[in-house]
């Protein structure tokens, strides 16, 4: 448990809470045993509620692992009160982290990020964690931008496919935890409204604005990797019917010679031109006669 303190406001952050955290929280603040009790292992469902003196609130935001190469969902718990913020986890919180640092390091930076309610301080802390969210889409974006050199430089192919599927599982990770921050964020604008007054809610939009445009470019990105992977799945069909193409082509100038060669080789009394000075040479120009002619009839007809 660490604690940073102003003349106004408190924060408390603790990590992977005990029994002796939750006696520390009903002693101090008297919160409800139910709300106590869900803060020892991470919620599954995140929600926002309203208790006589306190707000509880559970969100979920996606971090990326690059050693996994996906986005997993980092759990952060709120309990607010008039002059204390806590904040509860059960992972390492990046922008969390940064932002506690900046403001046990800087008096100023602290007094300016706690403000005058715990409602700006957790303004603050919203702020930054969909920042983060933010720079989290660049990956993505980058990955994007990848594979759409690799897919026209090579004109589609399955180590792309693989590319894409990745890229894909990692938005669809991405879009599922963030799509039920909206309903949440909604539902803090109407308690905090209530918990902290009107004058509250420029700020409870403010951070409705953060998450549309990390939606909005979540969506984005959504469209781009469908009609990368429509595109690629064309290129490689395309490279498919050429190659088809191409052997059945080969297959057609090879059966007629194939047929010649078979009949000059039946095991008959008489055979035209067997037995000439020059047959060989005769027939292998026939032979090589009709390799040309169909090659130029395949190729006015543009088949390669």
């Amino acid at each position: 448990m660490n604690i940073l303190k102003t003349k106004q406001i408190s924060w408390i952050d603790i990590k992977n809470p005990g029994k002796k955290d939750l006696n520390y929280l009903k002693k101090e603040f008297d919160f409800h045993p139910i709300t106590l009790g869900e803060l020892l292992s991470p919620t599954l469902r995140p929600k926002v509620e309203h208790y006589d003196h306190y707000l509880y609130m559970v969100v979920h935001f996606p971090i990326y692992n690059p050693k996994k190469q996906t986005t997993e969902s980092i759990e952060i718990d709120f309990l607010i009160t008039q002059n204390v913020l806590i904040t509860v986890r059960y992972e390492e919180l990046p922008p969390l982290r940064e932002l506690w640092g900046k403001c046990l390091m800087d008096e100023a930076a602290r007094e300016h990020k706690f403000g005058e309610t715990t409602a700006y301080l957790l303004y603050c802390i919203l702020e930054n964690l969909y920042a983060l969210s933010l720079r989290q889409l660049d990956h993505i974006t980058k990955k994007i931008d990848q594979i759409e050199d690799k897919m026209f430089k090579e004109k589609g192919s399955e180590d792309v496919v693989e590319k894409i599927s990745l890229t894909r599982r990692d938005i669809l990770d991405f879009r599922k935890t963030i799509k039920p921050q909206k309903t949440i964020l909604d539902s803090l604008k109407i308690r905090g409204m209530e918990f902290f007054g009107k004058k509250m809610k420029p700020y409870f939009m403010d951070i409705i604005g953060d998450y549309m445009r990390v939606w909005s470019l979540l969506e984005n990105h959504i469209e781009t990797i469908r009609a990368l992977r429509e595109t690629n799945d064309s290129l490689i069909s395309n490279r498919t019917n050429r190659i088809i193409r191409l052997l059945t082509i080969f297959s057609v100038i090879v059966f007629p010679l194939t047929l010649l060669a078979s009949i000059f080789g039946m095991n008959t009394r008489f055979l035209p031109l067997v037995g000439h000075e020059y047959d060989f040479w005769i027939i292998a120009g026939f032979m090589l006669l009709a390799t040309m002619g169909m090659l130029i009839f395949f190729k006015r007809k543009k088949w390669f």
